[in-house]
């Protein structure tokens, strides 16, 4: 799904939410259970958005989670003043109601959650600043923690304010600082201005991010196009996409091995068994302990589809 670039727009447009008073807002305490509501709390009061996305009735860590620092005072206490929390439950049977399973099935794909629980930090517009999870940590020191990656953002956007006055190589420096330290599906998906405005700047790549970058936005296209041809099935012409994909950014290791678990699936979903096999076959052979390589070897003896699951690297701004 190509989201746009205010994923909050999209939801409360999607979802016919756009104004929920805080008097309404479903919630657990000061923790909202709707992306409206967190939402309208974030706008109206000026606040980022922090998101929990948590199965606490069968995951144990999940609800060791909330009892010891996310619903603990001392945390809340220390965030609330800049984020609108917002708790999302997913659990183990998936039953919920159409529109909530809707509604949370899309910020899930949204923000690439694969697993519980994780926290997304998020401007009012949707896009993500800062990724987390759970640490044994008291509840104060992991709010301060929050707030330490806020504050690193927050500062990333104003050394970039400034860098619109500046000229070649320091202004690149400087436009890099608004790009977050998250993986670089994320960052592709929601931070493409920034990415291509850090290139325009710095045409000479003295900075050295102009490949990481091209394969983020390569990445990103790559994404794109697969998600188009799946609504349709079209599963031939995925594997030739994920072909060209590979041939354009000349893969390598792992990379490689990612490109090839999504080709092996669209094979099988092509009813090319065959073809399947020996695409497996060719990922263990590049690396059998990698995670691809692992995952080839389970599917080749288990006969399950592989799930498209490559996942390009992060890219750190300059310093």
């Amino acid at each position: 799904m190509n989201f746009p670039r205010s994923l909050s727009h999209f939801l409360l447009i999607a979802f016919g939410v756009l104004a929920v008073s805080a008097t309404e807002a479903r919630a657990i305490g000061i923790w909202h259970r709707d992306y409206a509501s967190a939402m309208n709390e974030a706008r109206t009061e000026n606040k980022k958005l922090l998101i929990v996305f948590t199965g606490t009735d069968w995951i144990e860590i999940c609800g060791k989670f909330y009892d010891e620092i996310l619903g603990d005072p001392a945390f809340i206490e220390t965030v609330s003043a800049k984020f609108a929390l917002l708790k999302l439950e997913y659990p183990k049977d998936n039953v919920l109601p159409r529109e909530e399973a809707a509604q949370k099935a899309v910020l899930r794909e949204a923000y690439r959650v694969r697993g519980f629980p994780t926290v997304v930090l998020s401007d009012a517009a949707g896009r993500p600043f800062g990724l987390n999870g759970y640490q044994p940590l008291a509840p104060k020191e992991y709010g301060e923690q929050i707030l330490a990656i806020n504050a690193v953002h927050e500062e990333g956007l104003e050394v970039a304010k400034k860098a619109t006055e500046l000229s070649g190589e320091e202004k690149a420096k400087g436009l890099s600082r608004a790009i977050p330290d998250l993986p670089g599906t994320l960052v592709a998906r929601f931070y493409r201005p920034e990415i291509e405005a850090v290139l325009a700047a710095d045409p000479e790549d003295s900075l050295k991010l102009g490949g990481p970058f091209r394969k983020l936005l390569a990445e990103a296209d790559y994404g794109k196009e697969i998600q188009k041809l799946a609504r349709e099935s079209k599963w031939t012409e995925m594997i030739a996409a994920t072909d060209r994909h590979i041939a354009s950014q000349k893969l390598a290791g792992e990379s490689l091995q990612g490109a090839l678990l999504n080709r092996a699936g669209f094979e099988r979903r092509a009813g090319n068994e065959e073809a399947a096999t020996a695409t497996l076959r060719q990922i263990v052979a590049i690396d059998a302990k990698s995670s691809p390589g692992e995952e080839a070897a389970r599917l080749l003896k288990s006969g399950e589809t592989p799930a498209p699951t490559a996942e390009p690297t992060r890219a750190t701004p300059v310093e």
